[in-house]
């Protein structure tokens, strides 16, 4: 089974976008979903979100955790809904009374959850780790700090496959962790911690010997077999990112009112 949390690669244009130019729409989307007045703002930012998934032949549906972000979105929704009675009335039922502003309020902090989660998604699935730490080096990080990045980026989908190959085992041996039950979390826990942790030190204890078998660290700057280059397209892009942050802020501030 592929990691989920892994870069899938491919041929689009999001995946051959500069990284740090996805970086910054990172940013760009996740602030503008909070300062944007207007919750249609926040629908359509969503809507861009979830159509972008399968124009770019990425299976939404692989999202780790997805009906968990879904119903996470739900209750934050709900709670807006129950607590928020500004507005006007749409309909009552028993003690609670539906507004309007209430409705707006629950989309909204929903909406701002999903649209957060969605492109943090899209952001690691189309950005190649080693694409990632070569453009932040070739920005002036130390390659120290760069080596770090990318091998928490790449463990971390290491460590996701070994925690599934360890889930598969135990099921394997007869171990019940597959039925719903409030103890089933603590029993994974308990079974999960040995095998990764003694895993990680086994990796950990590998990748030492490399680097200094590598002479790591030796030279104060490093050279890059494919540097990552800005194209005509991430500088188109980052022009539309700075019209839409221009623009904003003139519709957050009420510009022309």
């Amino acid at each position: 089974m592929r990691p989920r949390l892994a870069y899938r690669p491919g041929q689009t244009a999001l995946h051959r976008a500069h990284p740090l130019v996805k970086a910054a729409a990172l940013v760009f989307g996740s602030v503008f979903v909070f300062v944007a007045p207007s919750p249609w703002a926040v629908a359509g930012t969503v809507a861009v979100v979830v159509l972008a998934f399968p124009l770019l032949g990425l299976p939404l549906r692989e999202v780790r955790g997805l009906r968990l972000f879904v119903l996470t979105a739900a209750l934050l929704g709900g709670l807006q809904l129950w607590f928020v009675d500004n507005g006007a009335a749409l309909f009552v039922l028993g003690p609670w009374t539906c507004t309007d502003e209430g409705v707006a309020a629950g989309g909204t902090i929903a909406g701002r959850f999903l649209a957060v989660i969605g492109l943090s998604v899209l952001f690691v699935w189309t950005t190649d780790p080693n694409r990632l730490a070569y453009a932040l080096m070739q920005w002036g990080l130390p390659y120290r700090l760069g080596f770090a990045l990318v091998t928490a980026l790449r463990l971390a989908a290491t460590f996701e496959g070994e925690a599934q190959q360890v889930y598969r085992a135990r099921l394997v041996r007869g171990a019940r962790l597959d039925v719903r039950s409030p103890l089933r979390w603590p029993r994974l826990a308990r079974g999960f911690a040995l095998p990764l942790l003694v895993g990680a030190l086994r990796r950990v204890d590998g990748l030492a010997i490399s680097m200094e078998g590598r002479c790591f660290g030796k030279y104060p700057t490093r050279s890059f077999l494919t540097p990552v280059r800005t194209g005509a397209g991430d500088v188109a892009l980052l022009l539309l990112l700075a019209l839409a942050l221009v623009g904003t802020v003139f519709w957050r501030l009420g510009w022309p009112g």
